[in-house]
């Protein structure tokens, strides 16, 4: 898939009018092919980007993609306990009908996407994407780095897995940034342990964040400083943003998944936590350097929410 996105979008890119104005589609934890409920809800994040009036020029979602990393959950499809077809990943995206066959769509490595707990990411590779991966489209100003942090580098006090990046992860960020775009986005899965995120009460779950195994948070950071403008996350089962060292990280972990429903600390009341997202970003200025971003809530079963937040966004 990701070869195909790849040269559709920089047909795409070639023939926009106004190089300095395209939106783009944020997704995460989408656990598609997984049953019937998962893929209702990822079918709804396909169905909200079908009815955007101004299509985007891409999507990219940061992982966990699928739940236990079969070629029946990326590919094929099957029948499950219930004896109900189940489509996969690649038939719901692909569905000429329902799903966005058109848009070029790219995936970073999630734990859920191994095969089997700590397992192999060969599926992954085959049939949605290379672990790590850089888009460089210069008349757009922009550069896609997508980044694999999913390696496990140990156990927690709670024996819970501590992850981080492979060996030479940071390496290869490294390089891509030595020729940053205007506009550089990085794409992982993992959200990292800053700002309101470092705070042991705020996401209660132990393995909810990374944090400096390594040096690597360090690191980290220290490489993307002044050349990253987001940083675009899942994981957790939410959504949730800051900004930290003038990157803003957004996490959008709601396109499929079971929602937290005590991820984030309740003294943290402008946390939102019970509804799904997916997270749509325009960029338009003379300058390429402006965005602006709009969320967009997914309606599941009976429940609705619908509102107007402080940061401009429209929840519906």
């Amino acid at each position: 898939m990701f070869e195909t996105s790849a040269r559709r979008l920089r047909s795409q890119v070639r023939k926009l009018k106004n190089p300095n104005d395209y939106t783009f589609v944020f997704m995460g934890d989408g656990w598609a092919g997984d049953g019937q409920a998962s893929n209702t809800i990822f079918g709804l994040a396909l169905s909200a980007v079908r009815a955007l009036k101004r299509k985007p020029l891409f999507i990219l979602h940061s992982g966990d993609s699928v739940f236990t990393g079969t070629a029946k959950e990326f590919k094929t499809g099957g029948i499950y306990t219930d004896k109900l077809p189940v489509k996969s990943l690649l038939q719901l995206i692909r569905d000429p009908n329902k799903g966005v066959p058109d848009i070029p769509f790219f995936i970073t490595p999630g734990n859920h996407d191994r095969t089997g707990i700590n397992g192999p990411l060969r599926n992954f590779r085959t049939f949605i994407a290379p672990t790590r991966f850089s888009l460089n489209l210069p008349r757009i100003r922009t550069k896609i780095i997508g980044l694999n942090n999913i390696r496990q580098l140990g156990l927690d006090q709670n024996k819970e897995p501590i992850y981080g990046f492979p060996p030479t992860e940071l390496n290869f960020l490294k390089r891509k940034l030595k020729t940053a775009a205007k506009n550089t986005l990085v794409l992982m899965h993992v959200p990292p342990r800053i700002g309101k995120w470092a705070n042991p009460n705020y996401f209660q779950d132990p393995e909810s964040t990374f944090g400096n195994q390594k040096g690597q948070l360090t690191r980290f950071l220290n490489t993307i400083r002044g050349k990253v403008g987001h940083v675009l996350l899942g994981h957790v089962h939410a959504f949730d943003s800051l900004t930290y060292q003038g990157t803003r990280y957004v996490i959008s972990g709601g396109a499929g998944a079971p929602l937290v429903k005590k991820g984030i600390s309740e003294r943290n009341k402008n946390a939102d936590l019970p509804h799904r997202r997916i997270h749509r970003t325009q960029r338009q200025s003379r300058q390429a350097s402006r965005h602006s971003d709009r969320v967009y809530g997914l309606t599941c079963g009976r429940g609705r929410h619908v509102g107007m937040p402080n940061d401009g966004s429209v929840r519906i």
